[in-house]
């Protein structure tokens, strides 16, 4: 179910006027039921702190 999900959001995002965005996946998710929570505790984090808002969310290499 998740990756037919995510297969047809990739499939609508190909019509989509992407221009001025960051460039991005659609990627399943895998934080699983800790995400609502960690996503709401980032805000005022981002909200406060962040001068690029993509800061907390890069992946480290």
């Amino acid at each position: 179910m998740r990756e037919r999900l995510v297969e047809a959001v990739r499939n609508k995002i190909i019509g989509v006027d992407i221009r001025g965005l960051a460039p991005f996946e659609i990627l399943s998710g895998t934080i699983g039921s800790d995400a609502r929570a960690m996503g709401a505790a980032s805000l005022p984090l981002l909200a406060n702190y962040a001068v690029d808002r993509d800061v907390l969310f890069k992946e480290m290499l």
